[in-house]
């Protein structure tokens, strides 16, 4: 067969070349950029069925190298031409998870989505899955999924995060246990309104039957739309009421038993008991026995750039919340302090209602400082008297740490993308942690 692989990144489509080469295809591979980075990949490859396509993506390619399937990168949007004229000629376009699934059919897929959590909550499932039997991780982190290629000849379970793109791109895909976490305002750079943005979301249910399992957050204003069509069993789990697993009094309860209580979890924030709530949820219902679920609860660390604690430098606790990129996400980490904080946030705006946390911001905040391309509209949002807009992280992290005293918390949590400043949330995350030890040397 003959496969158009659409966007060449190591990322993804690297691996699945090489995937299905291994198989005898052909593969060609079309990218927008021609530079040597993107070279240097067809040459690491170096086979005679590879073709590169570089600089190229359009629609006439469709035409002249009439592939059997088209498989675009998560990152490139289905309505671009080259796309388009595929499906106008009736070849097959779907993406590199699908693929997956239909080469190995026979593994027991678990699939968790949602706007914010599925790194912190995938990681957990997969920590609480495999410290009773073997089991894999990948999709939307870690390994590209065709790096487990080999892998899944000897383990048959694999967890997979999976983000809206990816889930635009499947067909078949069938996971026996999907979470769909939460949903808030995220990507309208990508999709016209919240209605497609959830719909590309709810698709992680679309091929379960019966014998599967869904697990919804009720609390969540949309569960209504989520769980509608829904044909598998539907688990709940809640921070505010009683469901298939629960939160209570300070303890998380599954089947109206505590499972594990709140101060034992070195995990901090209220988002991350409903990550913990919602991975337990996916373990239980994978045959994961209480006991050994409830000591890797509580010996998991979370994860970098997600309300991480940097340090405790004059009293003031200094967290981390790099990978904080929506509104949503900035909500739950100010709703996670009872302390006066002194926030910096800001970032490249991706078409979010700012004016959603006004009111949190009025009730926690000591002090805003806002940084990069979004603060002048952050500011007009918020409208918060003591607000001071910077021109660098370096110089919000000055700022912050003099105006903040002890009993206070300083908080990097920027509620938007990282990219007109830096080259993803990982970088920033990190420049703030050196920023924050260079200043209190």
């Amino acid at each position: 067969m003959r496969y158009l692989l659409v966007g060449w990144t190591r990322r993804t489509s690297f691996a699945t070349a090489k995937a299905l080469l291994a198989r005898g295809h052909e593969v060609f591979v079309s990218d927008t950029v021609n530079n040597e980075e993107k070279q240097a990949l067809l040459r690491e490859i170096s086979h005679p069925r590879l073709f590169g396509l570089l600089g190229r993506q359009e629609k006439e390619i469709i035409q002249e190298i009439r592939p059997d399937v088209v498989l675009p990168s998560p990152g490139v949007p289905l309505t671009i031409p080259l796309v388009q004229e595929a499906k106008k000629h009736g070849i097959e376009v779907y993406g590199d998870i699908e693929l997956f699934y239909r080469l190995h059919p026979e593994v027991y897929y678990y699939g968790i989505t949602g706007t914010d959590g599925k790194t912190t909550t995938t990681t957990l499932a997969h920590a609480l899955i495999s410290a009773y039997k073997p089991a894999l991780v990948g999709g939307n982190i870690g390994l590209a999924i065709f790096e487990h290629d080999a892998a899944v000849s000897n383990i048959k379970e694999m967890v997979l995060e999976l983000s809206s793109f990816q889930l635009e791109e499947i067909v078949h895909f069938r996971p026996r246990i999907a979470a769909f976490l939460n949903l808030a305002e995220d990507h309208l750079d990508r999709y016209p309104d919240m209605n497609a943005y959830l719909e590309a979301k709810k698709r992680i249910f679309m091929n379960q039957t019966a014998d599967d399992i869904a697990i919804v957050n009720a609390d969540s204003p949309y569960f209504d739309h989520i769980i509608e069509g829904v044909k598998s069993r539907i688990l709940t789990f809640s921070r505010k009421k009683k469901a298939t697993i629960f939160f209570q009094d300070g303890g998380v309860y599954y089947e109206d038993k505590l499972l594990v209580r709140q101060d034992d979890l070195l995990l901090k924030g209220v988002h991350n008991i409903e990550n913990v709530m919602a991975a337990s949820l996916v373990a239980l219902s994978a045959g994961v026995p209480r006991e050994s679920l409830q000591e890797t609860l509580r010996n998991f660390r979370g994860l970098e750039h997600r309300l991480e604690l940097v340090t405790v430098y004059n009293g003031v606790e200094i967290y981390n919340d790099s990978k904080a990129t929506t509104v949503n996400a900035l909500q739950k980490a100010l709703e996670s302090f009872d302390k006066p904080i002194v926030l910096i946030a800001g970032g490249l705006d991706k078409g979010l209602d700012f004016t959603l946390v006004r009111d949190l911001i009025h009730e926690k905040a000591k002090a805003v400082l806002l940084i990069g391309e979004a603060k002048d509209k952050i500011d007009t949002a918020w409208q918060f008297p003591h607000t001071i807009k910077l021109s660098s992280l370096e110089e919000a992290v000055n700022q912050a740490l003099q105006i903040a005293k002890s009993g206070d918390v300083v908080l990097f949590s920027p509620g938007c993308a990282s990219f007109d400043m830096f080259k993803n949330y990982e970088e920033r995350g990190k420049s703030f942690k050196t920023l924050i030890s260079l200043a209190i040397k």
